[in-house]
């Protein structure tokens, strides 16, 4: 790449000198004396342009010197740290948020709340914003790595009834699981009830999903029932529990032993005699013995499981046709009769999940099987690997951003030849960063810092070069058209022309990111927040630091000085002859004369060709634009609203991926998702969004009265209703509301002869529901209290909320247009049971965290939209400013639109899908896309006059192309380096920005400058013009009418 040494001069493509014209300084060149018309002089600009060039380094060190004081400060102060635990990843503060954000406060201090007896927990509840449910949920769940666990433990102890009973709820209840299971003496003194308990699914163990045959996608005639498939899964556990054994890391038998995993080879053992004393090698060959009769009689329990399974109904895995200690997690849900080759079964070790970071430590040591008919894949069962691993790679790919700085410092050093305005540019980069922060921590008062923030480092070294650029080939142009002037002349035009137009490329890329902050999501919304503030500081360090820079680098070059650290080329204005004018060292004169300079011998080839095929050239455009349009057509919604931040071969990934094949994840998604309907609170989430650690206080619905009959009888009648509908499910068969066991109770304690004493005291002989309403408070928190039914919370003897449990036929994996479809229906009929509601009980809403999900997915598509928008507008308004011109605006936004489509288009080539992640990448790229063709536009109307289109062309070509093109290398190669990263939405980011920068450079070089030559302007800026001097016409005949009247009243 060489600089943009020359400008480009001929008798077609110079700038007229001595024109009056300057619309970029807003120097007004408009003489007279009357008071109505304003006088010539320096605009404000021009002037301190001037004061900085003969100032240099009072205004570099006094730049330098601010900067880093308010960094340190940013940096000490405000306690920088970057937040890598994916936190902030949930809607705030929208309908569907405040609704789950009221509910998770409630889980939290659920039990406080019951056994409050003064009324301390609820008035701390509602009187202080509670910490973030991210901080509750960190040790538990990772967020992003496994979006939520598929369905939340119990929200109570055992033992307390079939209130939340949820698919694992039933592995404790699973009775038959033991049935003749141990046999072997050698484990009788072991743990043998961890086998199919809660604590072996849902304890945090280690667990090892196999895929057999692994290398074939579809359907596989390989079985882990086959002997040596089966024998390779027998090893790698038997290693597997070796190395676990001897760091201390398994427990369940005496003496520092280990239970055998549970497993396909665990059930093996178990039905041949001394199976569990036998080597792999042994029992292998002993299993053709039973293989065919244990094949089948797996398959009948299977099929038995598949037909007569009943969602959350404790107990109901007991089927006598399983074998012993079956758990459907050992086979593949296509498993059965009619298919009985099982490709993914698994085994769950009993460790402990204190000593989950240790295991990790060593889980490259563990033995994954061959590869080559089996493969195992290990996490813990709620994936508390990916999530350390998520972590690790963020830090990795953190110090990737050095390489991006090497990249930049290599590109300007090559563009300007200059170590020193080199130095300088890093510098201004380096120090935006900071400056930023102390604007987002200081004047936002944002204090959250996530990951995500670091991309950030990636974009201000790829788009802070382009400032850098723009800055010095201004320079450089102007002092190639005014040779024969000083520092301070040279500044006058040159640096407030730089500022111009960096501005109008700061301003629309800054706005695509701030308009992303409409976003209601924390990690987003901070993310934006903060590369917005680059752009923008990265703008201002360029004009209080660079333009310095540039005054020093002119004047040392003027003065005869040249050394290395100033400069490594010869080229330049060198002496002053003895007359006193500056004049250009005639060796140089003589090699620009005859040779233009490398990048405009190209520049001026490429115009040749573009033009003299510019016919052929747009009607290509028009074809690409048809098959560009058709193939965007076809950028669809993913089929999951899963979020994947690690490739699907990942290690950890597999794991996570795998199980889902299993039948045990099939029979828990045919018990749907869990959701809850709330009675007496009202959906709000008072904390600071911008902090997802900061979480909101409770607000009770004040309305919320049940104890009237018609209250009562809406509240009985209630449940029927709601499972009667397509949507819902009861969590289990014989489950029913807490209003109805109620109901219950009454009729039976009515006619007990030994009635409770609650009843007797505090339900006035009442029969059944509604209850007396003097009675009805005291009555119904008797019962609760007396059989810790915990869905009724009373407050000082009266009862301020009502929870009742319903399930959803949607699983937690389900696609955003079945959660959205779920999530309409059911509002929709709330909102209309609503309206018969009593008072008192008609503001009841429901909550889940599967609608959470899909409002956070739903938000960030819609933040995409509007941001888009935001960003395109913003930009047609700043190209209308900058080329004064409705035609240029036109074909600049044609340009920008085929940057778009044609960005799309190559995302559908590649198989993506609009994601959220896609989405949000698209809407802040759009303000990137506009750079390019704004330089071009505001280029081909700086002729002043008429001139024809082809000239206007050439010239915005020569003029701009240099500092496009650097712009262009620099940004893709950042963007080259991101791809190397390894967290998908960094590598994603890289790929739209490579592709928006790909197509940005031909779009502007291809697109916007054959409409130009082809059907461009000659004057392009006349319609404007003229619109603005007859304002400007109209404004003196006001200003002169109001002149005339003043005199006559004077005379």
């Amino acid at each position: 790449m060489t600089g943009n040494g020359d400008i480009f001069e001929d008798e077609q493509g110079s700038v007229e000198k001595g024109t009056n014209f300057n619309a970029v300084t807003g120097d007004d060149q408009t003489a007279g004396n009357e008071e109505c018309t304003p006088t010539k002089r320096k605009s404000i600009f021009s002037r301190w342009a001037e004061s900085m060039a003969r100032h240099p380094w009072k205004h570099l060190l006094t730049a330098l010197v601010i900067s880093v004081a308010l960094s340190a400060i940013g940096i000490i102060v405000g306690d920088f740290s970057i937040a890598a635990d994916n936190a902030g990843w949930r809607s705030r503060g929208t309908t569907i948020a405040n609704r789950h954000s009221q509910y998770f406060l409630l889980r939290r201090h659920w039990n406080d709340l019951f056994n409050d007896v003064d009324g301390s927990i609820w008035q701390e509840l509602q009187g202080n914003p509670q910490t973030g449910w991210e901080e509750f949920n960190n040790d538990r769940v990772r967020r992003m790595s496994r979006v939520e666990s598929p369905s939340e433990l119990s929200l109570f102890e055992e033992g307390s009834g079939a209130y939340f009973k949820t698919f694992l709820g039933q592995i404790g209840d699973n009775e038959g699981f033991h049935r003749n299971l141990i046999t072997a003496e050698e484990l009788s003194a072991c743990e043998t009830d961890w086998y199919g308990s809660r604590s072996m699914i849902s304890g945090g163990n280690l667990v090892s999903v196999w895929k057999i045959n692994p290398s074939k996608d579809g359907l596989s005639t390989i079985s882990a029932l086959d002997s040596d498939v089966l024998l390779g899964i027998c090893e790698a556990e038997t290693n597997t529990l070796s190395i676990l054994e001897k760091r201390g890391l398994c427990s369940g038998c005496p003496n520092d032993k280990c239970l055998p995993p549970y497993s396909l080879v665990f059930m093996v053992r178990q039905r041949i005699e001394g199976g569990f004393d036998l080597s792999c090698t042994e029992l292998i060959a002993q299993w053709p013995t039973i293989q065919n009769e244990f094949i089948a009689s797996l398959a009948e329990c299977v099929e038995d499981v598949k037909v007569n399974y009943e969602p959350n109904k404790a107990g109901s895995l007991n089927f006598t046709s399983c074998p012993a200690g079956f758990w459907p997690s050992v086979v593949d849900d296509k498993f059965g009769l009619d298919n009985s080759v099982v490709r993914y079964t698994s085994s769950y070790f009993y460790t402990d999940k204190d000593d989950a970071d240790a295991i990790y430590g060593i889980v490259d040591e563990l033995d994954r099987a061959s590869g080559d008919t089996v493969q195992g894949a290990y996490d813990t069962t709620n994936a508390y690997f990916l999530g350390i691993y998520i972590d690790e790679l963020v830090n990795r790919d953190m110090a990737l951003a050095m390489g991006s700085a090497f990249i930049t410092m290599v590109a300007i050093l090559v563009h300007t030849g200059s170590p020193w305005l080199t130095l300088m540019g890093l510098i201004q980069i380096i120090l935006s960063f900071p400056l930023s922060y102390f604007f987002y921590f200081f004047v936002l008062k944002i204090e959250f810092f996530p990951f995500l923030n670091f991309i950030g480092v990636f974009v201000v070294f790829a788009l802070g070069a382009d400032d850098v650029f723009v800055a010095v080939d201004k320079w450089k142009n102007a002092r190639l058209e005014m040779k024969n002037n000083t520092t301070e002349e040279v500044a006058s035009r040159a640096l407030p022309d730089a500022a111009y137009a960096m501005l109008l490329t700061t301003v629309t890329t800054a706005a695509a990111f701030f308009a992303t902050t409409i976003c209601p999501i924390n990690a987003l919304y901070c993310f934006a927040a903060f590369c917005g503030l680059l752009i923008v500081f990265d703008y201002i360090m360029n004009i209080f630091i660079v333009f310095p820079a540039l005054c020093l680098y002119d004047k040392w070059l003027l003065e005869g000085r040249r050394n290395c650290c100033i400069t490594f080329r010869k080229k330049y204005i060198t002496r002053e002859d003895e007359s006193g004018d500056l004049e250009i060292n005639r060796e140089d004169a003589d090699e620009s004369e005859e040779k233009k300079s490398l990048i405009h011998r190209i520049l001026g080839g490429f115009y040749y060709y573009l033009h003299k095929f510019r016919w052929f050239s747009m009607a290509t455009i028009i074809a690409v634009f048809v098959v560009c349009s058709i193939v965007t057509n076809q950028f669809g919604l993913p089929d999951t609203s899963d979020v994947a931040l690690v490739p699907d071969d990942q290690h950890f990934k597999q794991n996570e991926r795998w199980v889902n094949n299993l039948l045990s994840s099939s029979l828990q998604a045919r018990a749907g998702s869990e959701a809850f309907i709330l009675w007496g609170i009202t959906p709000a989430d008072t904390g600071n969004w911008k902090d997802p650690y900061s979480f909101t206080t409770l607000k009770l619905d004040q309305s919320f009265n049940p104890k009237s009959m018609a209250a009562q009888s809406f509240l009985v009648d209630f449940c029927d209703r709601w499972f009667d509908t397509d949507f819902a499910l009861r969590p289990s068969s014989d489950y029913q509301c807490p209003i109805n066991v109620f109901d219950e109770w009454l009729q039976q304690q009515s006619q007990s002869d030994l009635p409770d004493e609650g009843y007797t005291q505090h339900c006035g002989a009442a029969t059944s529901v509604p209850v007396a309403e003097d009675n009805f408070d005291a009555c119904i928190i008797a019962w609760s209290q007396s059989i810790g039914e915990r869905s009724i919370l009373q407050e000082n003897g009266v009862v301020r909320i009502i929870v009742t449990s319903t399930n959803f036929a949607a699983p937690w994996f389900s696609s955003m247009e079945v959660l959205g479809k779920e999530w309409r229906d059911s509002e929709k009929w709330l909102e209309t049971d609503r309206l018969h509601a009593p008072e008192g009980v008609n503001r009841m809403y429901h909550t889940s965290s599967n609608f959470w999900r899909y409002d956070t997915n739903e938000r960030l598509l819609q933040t995409a939209y509007g941001a888009g928008a935001i960003a395109l507008s913003f930009a047609a308004v700043i190209l209308l400013v900058s080329s004064r011109s409705f035609t240029l605006t036109l074909f600049s936004v044609l340009s920008i639109g085929y940057v778009l489509i044609a960005t799309i288009a190559c995302l559908v080539g590649l198989g993506w899908s609009l994601g959220f992640l896609e989405a949000v990448c698209l809407a802040i790229l759009i303000g990137i896309s506009c750079d390019f063709v704004i330089h071009f536009s505001h280029a081909y109307a700086m002729h002043p006059g008429q001139q024809a289109r082809d000239i206007r062309t050439k010239f915005a070509l020569i003029h701009m192309g240099p500092s496009v093109l650097a712009a262009a290398a620099t940004t893709m190669a950042g963007a080259i380096i991101m791809l190397f990263t390894e967290i998908l939405f960094f590598g994603k980011f890289a790929v739209v920005l490579f592709m928006t920068i790909v197509h940005s450079t031909i779009g502007s070089f291809f697109v916007f400058l054959t409409i130009t030559d082809c059907i461009g302007p000659s004057d392009p800026t006349k319609g404007v013009d003229y619109i603005v001097n007859k304002i400007r016409q109209w404004f003196a005949a006001k200003c002169s009418k109001s002149v005339s009247l003043r005199e006559q009243d004077k005379t």
